[in-house]
């Protein structure tokens, strides 16, 4: 079952939230707790029970962002080990040492050599966190049209745009900060149209009656069409022409022109992770197979969790299209143990992992030559990063000293100054917010 998707259980518990002490922070070194369980009946079941939750993956995000940072990686050289089975090839990469010191390099880039890259979080409230970690930099700002809710999607990128928020969802540019709204609706979902995002209205809350649904240009905020009532299920992800709807027994694919209307029959309510103009990923509702389903045709090829692990956690095509990344992790889980990565033009699989911690979301750069996966620090003081470099194919995992990251979206550095003010200010005067409206004003900006 996919990890991600919204916080809505963090925002109806917000109140209880704000009056209960501070869960307690795992030492460095301690072990992580001891988990449950849990048989595919039974996963099966509560999956059943809480599909008309919409909100669901949010209790996924709270449990990951409990667990996620028990220990800390290591920056040191890793090993690697290669085995063949068949056609595919599987390179595991792991820490040299069983408890890797805790520490980030004393100076220069943070993962060693430079990205030329800035990642940017969405920090759970009303804005965003941003990471220079070629230059170890650090800010909090707001963002408009950001603010917590119970929302799939919190933050996508769009081309040159970020696409946030709920109720009026905004296209923010990236370099400029100017932010556009995109209209009236309860949410969006991406489209795999260029520049595009669908906008979904329930009236009210999320699945309180018939969606009606459009699209919308993000560079213009002008609807594509007129809203169309769907009422095959849910709408989750779009695809080519149209969108993936959740029913309770798997995913219908619905499209505009009023075409047939295709099931993906899986015996459960299913996951839709990423999709392009040709390919569809998606699972049932415990996710030990990836899918990969042809829209146009129901070509289907599935893929099984590696050797050690027994589900997927969430999935991520690389902007190319060559690459699909996958986290991957046991069934007592909640988080991302490993990434699964698959060379769509090849058929090779390699996963890299860093045995000391566990992180939630994915994100591929731009030119899809690194591979990036974080933890949710929602109300913590550190985030786990893990960095995958595919042309020299090294892999580095980093815990910084700083909460507030949730979503990751990656953005080139050449865009990205905006982000970060000229003053340095001290961490602790630099806090990520804990209740909205956080009554942030301007940038804060502090060094690792």
């Amino acid at each position: 079952m996919s990890p991600e998707a919204t916080r809505a259980l963090r925002s109806a518990l917000g109140h209880l939230e704000s009056q209960a002490p501070e869960p307690p922070q795992l030492p460095v070194g301690a072990p992580l707790p001891t988990p449950r369980f849990w048989s595919k009946p039974a996963v099966v079941a509560v999956a059943f029970a809480l599909a008309a939750l919409v909100a669901l993956p949010g209790l996924w995000w709270l449990r990951s962002g409990d667990d996620a940072v028990g220990t800390d990686a290591s920056t040191t050289s890793t090993a690697s080990v290669t085995s063949t089975a068949g056609t595919t090839t599987t390179t595991t990469v792991q820490t040299t040492s069983t408890n890797p010191a805790v520490r980030l390099p004393e100076a220069g880039p943070i993962f060693g050599e430079t990205t030329g890259v800035v990642l940017l979080f969405d920090n759970g409230i009303d804005g965003l966190t941003a990471l220079d970690p070629d230059h170890r930099l650090v800010a909090r700002s707001l963002i408009e049209g950001q603010r917590p809710g119970d929302e799939p999607f919190s933050m996508i990128r769009v081309a040159d745009k970020l696409v946030v928020g709920w109720g009026e969802p905004h296209a923010v540019d990236i370099a400029s900060w100017e932010a556009r709204s995109l209209g009236l609706a309860t949410i969006f979902v991406p489209a795999v149209e260029p520049n595009r995002v669908w906008l979904i209205d329930y009236g009210d809350r999320i699945g309180a009656h018939t969606p009606r649904v459009w699209q919308v240009d993000v560079n213009t905020g002008e609807a594509l069409g007129d809203p169309t009532e769907v009422t095959g299920g849910d709408p989750k992800f779009g695809i080519a022409g149209g969108l993936a709807l959740q029913t309770d027994s798997g995913l219908v694919l619905w499209t505009m022109d009023g075409g047939v209307v295709r099931s993906l029959e899986a015996g459960s309510p299913a996951w839709a992770h990423d999709a392009s103009g040709d390919v569809l990923v998606w699972c049932d509702a415990y996710c030990d197979e990836l899918q990969l389903t042809d829209p146009s045709t129901l070509a289907t090829e599935r893929h099984r969790p590696p050797t050690g692990y027994d589900t997927f956690r969430s999935a991520r095509l690389s902007p190319s299209g060559d690459y699909l990344a996958a986290l991957v992790g046991g069934r007592e889980e909640h988080t991302g143990a490993a990434i699964w990565l698959l060379n769509r033009r090849t058929g090779d699989v390699t996963v890299v992992a860093d045995a000391e911690t566990r992180v939630d979301f994915l994100a591929w750069t731009p030119a899809s030559d690194q591979l990036f996966a974080s933890s949710s620090s929602y109300r913590r003081d550190r985030t786990v990063i893990w960095r995958y470099d595919l042309d020299e194919e090294q892999f580095g995992a980093v815990v910084l000293p700083f909460g507030g990251a949730m979503t990751p979206i990656i953005v080139e550095t050449s865009l990205a100054s905006a982000y970060f003010g000229e003053h340095l200010v001290q961490p602790a005067e630099c806090q990520a917010p804990g209740a909205q409206p956080s009554g942030r004003s301007g940038i804060c900006t502090f060094a690792l």
